[in-house]
């Protein structure tokens, strides 16, 4: 039996924290039923106190804290809400007890799994320096502007190195817990779970979630500029020529400082932004696709095609048949 520590701290994503436990309480549940002995004993612990406020009005009490000293085999970094930097810097600096715990625990042989923007504080540890990683993808920017040295995922719902898991974004993150417990079990009890929760068993992509929102995290004014000239003319056929010549720069030097910049090549910017007005459009039910491709500037329906699989991880008739009508009015 494996001894699981969920780490909790104020703000922490109440669903996230309640959702774990059932998750790993079921998997014992499903382990006894099969007639295998229960998989974990779970404690939650906290930072410096044992009462936890969560995002939500729900309070947690907690087992004992980081302060004491026991021994445990795994350690869950639970997610938060946050989405400002200056929030993060602030929840860092406010947990940086956490961050030397976490590295102890993994050097005594822990396995450790962050969750959706629990990614953080592995990340800031350093203990995800030169391996894969994933997190909710509206954080991507972020991370990858903190952490460079981590080669960060933001399409994948699970990654596995070493003794470290990190999962992706919202409940895309029970996809890693589900990973884990069939990692520590077996096959039939992840499937049967993932059946029990209505989960995706198996689900590796979360683009389809993902919502681009134009990496807007730098400070270099004509790149700023390029970037509005490219969402106001969304409907046209924009070339890199043309926006290095809109902001006085050379070709070279534009996609120089618009990669550093965005984290992104311009033709490969363009084509996200497009991508996402494309999601909009499929999402209301109202044009069909050819409409809407040629709205979005291209000509050729199979290039579209291609391009919007690449990006979303589904054709343009799935995605639209997936999201279509269940938007809320």
């Amino acid at each position: 039996m494996k001894h699981i520590s969920i780490i909790l701290y104020d703000n922490v994503m109440g669903t996230a924290v309640s959702n774990t436990i059932a998750l790993l309480t079921s998997a014992n549940d499903m382990a006894l039923r099969n007639h295998l002995p229960v998989l974990f004993q779970i404690e939650i612990v906290g930072i410096d106190k044992k009462e936890v406020k969560s995002n939500l009005p729900i309070q947690f009490q907690c087992s004992k804290t980081i302060a004491e000293e026991f021994k445990t085999d795994v350690v869950i970094i639970s997610p938060n809400n946050i989405t400002s930097p200056k929030q993060i810097d602030t929840l860092l600096a406010e947990n940086h007890q956490l961050l030397k715990w976490i590295e102890e625990k993994y050097n005594q042989k822990a396995e450790i799994i962050s969750l959706c923007t629990g990614a953080y504080f592995l990340a800031e540890c350093g203990l995800l320096n030169g391996m894969p990683a994933t997190s909710h993808w509206g954080a991507m920017e972020d991370l990858r502007k903190r952490y460079p040295l981590i080669d960060f995922k933001p399409d994948h719902v699970v990654t596995h190195s070493k003794a470290i898991i990190t999962g992706g974004g919202g409940f895309s993150s029970l996809n890693a817990l589900l990973y884990f417990i069939e990692k520590n079990s077996t096959k039939e009890i992840a499937i049967e779970l993932s059946k029990y929760y209505a989960l995706d068993y198996g689900r590796t992509s979360q683009n389809i979630f993902s919502i681009f929102s134009g990496q807007r995290l730098h400070d270099d004014h004509e790149i700023h500029q390029a970037q509005n000239y490219i969402e106001k003319g969304i409907k046209t056929d924009l070339s890199v020529e043309q926006l290095a010549d809109r902001v006085n720069m050379s070709k070279r030097n534009f996609i120089r400082r618009f990669k550093n910049a965005t984290t992104l090549n311009p033709i490969e910017y363009i084509q996200r932004v497009k991508v996402e007005a494309a999601k909009k459009a499929l999402e209301t039910g109202e044009f069909n696709i050819a409409d809407i491709t040629y709205s979005i500037g291209y000509n050729d329906l199979k290039t579209f095609r291609t391009l919007f699989k690449r990006v979303t991880g589904l054709t343009p008739i799935d995605y639209k048949n997936k999201y279509k009508g269940n938007l809320i009015d």
